[in-house]
């Protein structure tokens, strides 16, 4: 599909420059942006108004001593 769209030139360099770094056209470059942006944000999920992340199945539980021991870390 062919289509003429308008981006400011902050995105238009981001997106030249992704695309010269995987040399693929300006077009490839920005349906491939689209596509991770929408992929990304449908992660997270809202239940009972609270964000719920989507996490591979890979990826290990975040638990309340993984947490208490990060903010320990801060202090």
């Amino acid at each position: 599909m062919r289509t003429t769209i308008t981006l400011d030139d902050e995105t238009a360099a981001m997106a030249a420059e992704y695309a010269r770094g995987r040399d693929v056209s300006l077009s490839r470059a920005i349906s491939e942006l689209i596509v991770r942006g929408i992929r990304m944000s449908s992660r997270i999920k809202y239940k009972g108004g609270l964000p719920v992340f989507d996490l591979p199945k890979s990826s290990r539980p975040l638990t309340t001593a993984h947490v208490k021991s990060l903010e320990a870390d801060e202090k």
